[in-house]
């Protein structure tokens, strides 16, 4: 199966931290995608859930320190919060079997690590580069 969501250089926020990590962002659903789709192994999906849901965490705790010297940090951590609160419902959901649940994950997931790293994201680091506050 071809992965769902592929790097590309216009995903860069300029900083190789962030950057590798939307990098394993879509290693993450690209693997999800592979554990529900054909050949479904409902405990590898699940498990990928989980692995997911850790490195998000992680993740969004490396970005907002960055980003906190944003004067619209507020409003993106908000983003980042309204994020995993769907994240978990889908969690939960999956776990339920929820019918037609995997495409709206695996929809939802693509096309909002798409849209918040182009349209968010990129510009909150570009704002960052631009009034000398982003420390590599």
């Amino acid at each position: 199966m071809p992965p769902l969501i592929q790097w590309q250089d216009r995903y860069s926020v300029g900083v190789e931290r962030i950057d590798r990590q939307h990098q394993e962002l879509f290693r993450i659903v690209n693997r999800l995608a592979a554990s529900i789709t054909g050949q479904p192994s409902p405990a590898t999906a699940a498990a990928t859930m989980h692995e997911m849901c850790k490195y998000l965490d992680k993740h969004f705790q490396d970005e907002e320190q960055y980003l906190e010297k944003h004067p619209e940090f507020d409003r993106h951590n908000l983003a980042h919060l309204e994020f995993i609160e769907k994240t978990l419902d889908f969690q939960i959901r999956f776990a339920d079997q929820a019918p037609d649940l995997h495409r709206e994950m695996l929809a939802f997931l693509v096309e909002w690590l798409k849209t918040h790293i182009l349209e968010t994201d990129k510009l909150y680091f570009a704002y960052l580069k631009e009034h000398g506050l982003l420390d590599q």
